[in-house]
């Protein structure tokens, strides 16, 4: 998982909080209700490192009493020649300020403050040869409490040894990792609905006259693009995008105050494909690795906690997931949707899997077989022939019957949202009135549900699926789960419009572009072979 990055200006405004006696952020902008910022803008700032418009940062400084120089220090440091905003009647702006060397660091154990040796008693190796030196000292008698207390730990120790080994003898029955072996091991254990005997097919099949190679490239990089889109967006709402950015037009570029560029993080998508590849095969380990060490600091709850229980509390594969209705594992579908694009059955199958290993709840599980097959249509769909109002409603019967139909109480007249609904009904009759994205946004939602964030993807792709900037842009720019909505709507854009449809400038600043683009080549090499 990802680190935060060092901030110098996160580092000062912090510290500026403590000076002004304020013991939290929240409480320093109620008491500030004319600055006329939100508290997600402030929070974006301050303690997540986010460098807003000048004009914004500006604003912030003022509110925390820092004088005209150190505002102009500060915004030189971020901004290069800054010259702050003159009020009506001000006197001309100094002199663009000359940047200085950063402070020397503090020590390590004077910024820690003492907690070195803290850290060194946390060492497993260390609490071990201790506890083994220690034991043999402490006498019985007068400990009676104390040794009952460790034998009490010693077996449960032990039940979990047996428990672990147990898990390890069920996995034979895994028949060397043939899918339908596995889907009927989930189903057995209760940990997923028997989803293939629910909805009804959808006939897929390769069709002349397409480049293939092309749309690979395309639904690979186009799912990039819109996760490195929705960076700055994530969480945040329209209003508070506009407060920050202004408007998100490209992908940012991402720089340390200081000057260094930090290290990009690994693409989930890339770590999937690379677990799926040379052979194809879905081993459930091996993905589940994948996914769970590629979770970001700004993922869903439901990937951290699935990488907490397989890779910190030791769990197995198929107890390691949470059971959310979140759109995460749909974003994570596609490489193995590009390799299965051919066979609805065995598309279907896996995709429930790959949900089911971090997601084992049937609204994650519908989402994500929902857009693989979004997917696999958008592949198959010669240039200029998408119907946009049957590509929804022929999705619906796909998932039908996967999401129990009654569950918490709806709204008085209104049923219960689930993924199927929302693709059958909903979704088409908001792209009959071409209803603005804004509007769409407020209709079906654009947060970590299943029922909200594919929906909402594929609506912003349907409005303009020739167009990749005008679909991926506009799902970012309303904020919410963007990184995800992004990844969605990017790769079904770039599943139907291929590499040469998306803008240079976005691939021009996307991290890992080669390496991607060669797990693109090699899934379609794959797939061409297996027909």
């Amino acid at each position: 998982m990802d680190e935060p990055a060092d901030n110098v200006l996160s580092d000062l405004l912090k510290k500026r909080l403590k000076t002004l006696g304020y013991p939290s952020l929240r409480k320093f902008h109620a008491d500030r209700p004319g600055m006329g910022l939100s508290y997600e803008i402030l929070r974006q700032v301050v303690y997540t490192g986010h460098v807003p418009r000048p004009e914004t940062l500006f604003r912030i400084l003022g509110s925390m009493q820092f004088s005209s120089s150190q505002v102009q220090k500060i915004c030189g440091m971020h901004y290069g020649d800054y010259l702050p905003i003159p009020s009506a009647g001000a006197s001309p702006p100094p002199p663009p300020f000359q940047k200085e060397p950063p402070a020397a660091p503090q020590p390590a154990d004077e910024a820690q403050g003492g907690q070195v040796g803290a850290q060194l008693l946390e060492d497993p190796g260390e609490t071990i040869s201790r506890l083994r030196a220690a034991l043999p000292q402490i006498p019985v008698p007068g400990n009676e409490d104390f040794w009952e207390l460790l034998q009490a730990v010693a077996k449960i120790a032990e039940q979990k040894v047996r428990r672990g080994a147990a898990r390890q003898a069920e996995q034979p029955l895994l028949f060397a990792g043939e899918p339908e072996a596995i889907y009927q091991f989930l189903v057995r254990k209760s940990r997923i609905p028997p989803y293939l005997s629910r909805g009804e097919e959808l006939p897929l099949g390769y069709a002349e006259g397409i480049d293939y190679r092309d749309r690979f490239l395309g639904a690979m990089l186009g799912a990039a693009v819109g996760d490195a889109l929705g960076t700055v967006t994530q969480g945040l709402t329209a209003r508070d995008i506009s407060e920050l950015y202004g408007e998100v037009t490209d992908i940012p570029e991402i720089r340390s105050p200081r000057g260094a560029p930090p290290a990009a993080p690994a693409s989930p998508l890339l770590s999937i494909a690379r677990a799926l590849l040379p052979h194809g095969s879905l081993d459930p380990v091996k993905v589940a690795e994948a996914v769970a060490r590629s979770v970001r600091r700004e993922d869903s709850a439901g990937l951290h906690g699935f990488a907490r229980n397989l890779l910190e509390r030791g769990l197995p594969w198929h107890e390691a997931g949470e059971n959310l209705p979140e759109s995460a594992p749909a974003a994570l579908v596609l490489p193995l949707a590009l390799l299965r694009a051919g066979s609805f059955r065995r598309l279907k199958l896996e995709a429930g899997i790959l949900a089911s290993l971090s997601h084992p709840n049937p609204g994650a599980i519908a989402g994500a077989i929902a857009q693989a097959c979004a997917l696999a249509k958008a592949l198959h769909c010669p240039p200029g022939s998408l119907d946009v109002l049957s590509f929804p409603r022929t999705l619906s019967p796909v998932v039908t019957g996967i999401e129990p139909e009654r569950g918490a109480k709806p709204r008085v007249g209104r049923a219960p949202a689930t993924v199927g609904r929302r693709l059958g009904a909903e979704l088409p009759a908001l792209l009959l009135r071409r209803a603005p994205v804004g509007e769409m946004q407020e209709s079906l939602g654009n947060n970590e549900s299943a029922h909200e964030g594919i929906p909402f993807a594929l609506g912003c792709f349907l409005r303009t699926p020739g167009n990749f900037a005008e679909a991926v842009l506009q799902a970012v720019r309303q904020g919410g789960d963007a990184r995800v909505i992004g990844a969605l709507a990017g790769s079904l854009c770039g599943a139907y419009v291929g590499r040469e449809g998306i803008p240079e400038r976005f691939l021009s600043r996307l991290p890992e572009r080669n390496e991607i683009s060669g797990a693109a080549e090699a899934l379609y090499a794959l797939a061409a072979r297996e027909g």
